[in-house]
Parts: C-alpha cells; structure tokens; sequence
C-alpha cells in the first residue's frame, strides 16, 4: 500500500510509539522505510561553508550529531528486526520544511511522524512541526499521538 515511507524520529519519549506504527504499516508489505531525523541548522556539521581542509570543533554539534545518528540506528535496527526494510538518514534544516522536502525528494508515500503536546507558549514560539508537515506535504500524513 504505502511503499516509500518516511519516518520521522527525535528520540523522545514518543519515538517508540512512532517507530512501532511504521512497523505495523510496513509489516508483510514491499515498504521500505527511510528513517530520518531532522538536525538543526545551527548543528550541522557537514556542509557548513567553512573553508576547505579546516578543523571544527563544536562539542554541542558533535554531541547533536551523534544523538541523531544513535536515534535513527536504533530505528532502523529495530525495523530490521521485525523483518522490515529500513535505512537511516539525517537531514538538516528547519524540521517542518525539511521533512517535506525529503518526503519530496524519496517521493514517499507516506509521512509518518508524531505529536508532541505543546503549551500554548511553545506553540507560538515553536510551532507545531507536525502541522506544519500536514499543511505542505503532497503525500497522506499519519501522526502518532500515543505516547504523550
């Protein structure tokens, strides 16, 4: 039914309910689920436009980094076990955008992500990323809200 799905995981408390409801969309189907974590620009550390063969050393990036590496493995890991097709990705950028510009770019199916509970405050101050991805996606969004 769905055979490109992109999953969207952050490693909060919410992610195993969203990486399960891939699961059980993917299972004993011809799915391939690309997991993907979005990183924040200001944390990115490939493609940062510094000059050629210099050194950076920015530990919250790094740390940042290796979070989000961890996170999507353990997805994948995860997926594979339960004898679904699975690769990892990290994209960078603002999340709402960049989740639908990488849904765009695998020409996915399907956008599976969650849901996070977020005051009135954080959500003037944040926005919903969710919301964000249901208004400008061009494929289904199926949003996780177990595990709130």
């Amino acid at each position: 039914m769905f055979d490109v799905i992109l999953l969207a995981v952050d490693g909060s408390k919410q992610s195993p309910f969203v990486i399960d409801l891939a699961r059980q969309l993917a299972k004993g189907q011809a799915s391939t689920v690309f997991v993907t974590c979005c990183i924040d620009e200001s944390y990115a550390l490939e493609n940062n436009g510094d000059a050629s063969g210099e050194i950076v050393d920015y530990p919250p990036a790094e740390e940042e980094q290796n979070t989000a590496r961890a996170v999507v493995g353990q997805a994948v890991e995860t997926l594979l076990q339960a004898g679904i097709r699975a690769r990892g990705n990290l994209i960078v950028g603002p999340a709402g955008e960049a989740l639908v510009a990488e849904a765009e770019r695998l020409n996915a199916s399907l956008i599976v992500i969650g849901h996070r509970q977020l005051s009135a405050f954080g959500r003037m101050m944040k926005g919903s990323v969710s919301a964000e991805v249901i208004a400008a996606a061009s494929c289904p969004v199926m949003v996780e809200v177990r595990g709130n």
